[in-house]
């Protein structure tokens, strides 16, 4: 990629105007996914860089009773020094399986959820969490769900022009929570993705549940999952096997890849084998 130009802003409004001014600009504030191999073949014009690490407004996080905010630029090592409770707990696992000590140090949560050609690992458990993203133009600002951000095909969909400022996560116990890693643990590579499992019993009844398969493309149905909503744990055979079914069906009228597809129904099958074996007898 070629830099013809680097602004560097100190506040949040000479962001927004350097933005304004240059909408086709490159945002950077860690690096690791402007300089990984991926992205160093990338040819094309010469582009403006706009550095954000020196904008404080974007590495500000606070919390309430229901959420936590995350400012865009905060790198993925200072979201692990946040006190133990403070973000949910399969976000902080997920976290922590990403990269290595000196790439968390370098890498943001803005930068994560902004790669233009794939979802990287803290995207799918975000959705899950049906989390919320700021996006600013000028003086506008706008809250997107991440799941809006799955566009056609299930390909990322990121907004162009914006500028990524705050993640909101929601907080909440989760009775079942896994993320489970396709590929080399610690490399963010094309042959990689993620496979997020959440789950929330009450009273041995499945009150909540929500589960992605994420790489190149993102694979969710909102309406098998809420097909499940109000069964009793544990779920009966036939019930098992109802929602693989319907999961199998989505994933073709989706287009997933027959190889993909047998992965991510083994792992909700093992998934759901996991929650029937924490139900209460």
């Amino acid at each position: 990629m070629l830099i013809d130009e680097v602004i560097v802003p100190s506040t949040l409004s000479e962001t927004l105007t350097a933005l304004k001014r240059n909408p086709e600009a490159v945002l950077c504030a860690g690096g690791t996914e402007l300089f990984s191999e991926e992205s160093a073949g990338r040819s094309g014009p010469a582009r403006s860089l706009i550095s954000l690490h020196s904008v404080p407004e974007l590495r500000h996080v606070s919390r309430t009773d229901h959420y936590v905010e995350v400012g865009s630029a905060t790198t993925l090592s200072e979201l692990l020094a946040l006190k133990e409770g403070f973000l949910p707990d399969p976000l902080r696992d997920v976290v922590r399986g990403i990269g290595t000590f000196a790439v968390r140090n370098l890498a943001t949560l803005g930068g994560n959820l902004s790669c233009p050609g794939r979802f990287r690992d803290c995207f799918p458990i975000l959705a899950c969490m049906d989390a919320l993203a700021e996006y600013r133009q000028g003086t506008a600002a706008r809250w997107v769900n991440l799941n809006r951000l799955i566009g056609t095909g299930g390909t990322p969909d990121i907004p162009r022009g914006e500028l990524l400022t705050r993640i909101r996560i929601p907080l909440g116990e989760w009775s079942l929570g896994i993320a489970h890693k396709i590929g080399f643990p610690r490399i963010n590579s094309r042959s990689s993705s993620l496979f997020v499992f959440l789950a929330r019993t009450e009273k041995r009844v499945l009150s909540s549940i929500r589960l992605i398969f994420s790489g190149d493309q993102a694979v969710r149905s909102r309406e098998i999952e809420a097909s499940l909503v109000g069964k009793k744990i544990p779920l009966s055979a036939r019930e098992t096997e109802t929602a693989l079914g319907a999961f199998a069906a989505h994933c073709a009228q989706a287009g997933v890849p027959d190889s993909s597809a047998t992965r991510f129904l083994g792992l909700v099958r093992r998934a759901i084998g996991q929650l029937n074996e924490g139900a209460p007898s």
